[in-house]
């Protein structure tokens, strides 16, 4: 398998510069269904490219089936419902959760506090029932309801995988990481991410994670509760990966870094800004476009420039 991981590719992207240096001149599938509506107004990626570039059109399939298999849409909004209830009580549980370690932080001072420890396992402990409860509730519904057997899911995954044959890579973008991450998984195209080189950026970059956190502390409402959204392809593993970083998070507040760094261990908590490549295993690009969140509060460049 060959991942390569990009930050945020606006205002300037880097692709078609990573792409020539892999000699990827052939054809390359896109993924753009974070985009939702704007799902197919690609053209500012298709100018950048010399390459012929194949949309997939993951959201407007969606749209299609949920005209044409009403019945079928109907549980599978359902499911979705169930979720978000889920993510309600989830919500409820963890922002009080964050709150406590982050007081005791900042009034004592120290993260070997074994009280502050406690917090931080208990916070591990929230996030990991969330997404156990999530799993099972996907894996109820395909069980139960068995989508990839509906004769028009089954057209439009097999439409896909001819739009993939013949692609040199395939290209998985940002926008809604939620809807993406939705539309992936309802048209099954995780096998499909290890048979060729495959670049993702921003919210794809994200999904390729084990498990894909959302986190804002500038909306607005105030500062927001860093959650987990849901499982993603697990490609990249033991990171959980921050686009926009910078903009979302406020990296000066040491307490703030540091419970998030606590919060996540074992798993390594990487910010990526525009200019950030990922391949081979190691944070290459602009100085400072990726760096970690440390469990001392500190950010760290992780790109060794």
């Amino acid at each position: 398998m060959s991942l390569t991981i990009l930050g945020p590719e606006r205002p300037d992207g880097v692709l078609p510069e990573v792409l020539r240096k892999h000699g990827v001149n052939g054809p390359v599938a896109l993924i753009s269904a974070g985009w939702r509506y704007d799902e197919l107004r690609d053209e500012p990626l298709r100018a950048a490219l010399p390459n012929e570039v194949r949309n997939l059109r993951l959201y407007d399939r969606f749209r299609l089936l949920e005209r044409d298999a009403p019945e079928l849409m109907t549980r599978y909004t359902a499911k979705q419902d169930a979720l978000r209830r889920m993510k309600d009580r989830y919500h409820l549980r963890v922002q009080s959760a964050v709150q406590c370690a982050s007081n005791l932080l900042r009034e004592y001072g120290t993260a070997a506090d074994p009280w502050f420890q406690q917090a931080a396992r208990h916070l591990r402990e929230i996030d990991d029932l969330f997404l156990t409860e999530a799993r099972a509730l996907h894996d109820g519904f395909d069980r139960e309801v068995r989508p990839g057997e509906h004769p028009l899911v089954r057209r439009e995954r097999e439409a896909v995988r001819q739009e993939l044959e013949g692609c040199d890579a395939l290209l998985v973008a940002g926008g809604h990481v939620g809807v993406l991450r939705n539309r992936c998984t309802f048209f099954d195209v995780g096998p499909a991410l290890t048979v060729r080189p495959l670049y993702a950026w921003s919210g794809g970059a994200m999904l390729m994670t084990e498990r894909v956190l959302l986190y804002h502390d500038h909306t607005a409402y105030g500062p927001g509760t860093a959650e987990f959204l849901d499982h993603g392809f697990g490609l990249l593993r033991s990171t959980v990966l921050l686009p926009h970083a910078r903009e979302r998070l406020d990296l000066a507040d040491r307490v703030n870094v540091a419970v998030l760094a606590h919060r996540l261990q074992p798993r390594v908590v990487v910010g990526l800004q525009n200019g950030a490549v990922y391949e081979n295993g190691r944070y290459t690009g602009t100085a400072g476009a990726a760096f970690t969140l440390s469990q001392d509060g500190s950010v760290v460049d992780a790109t060794g420039a």
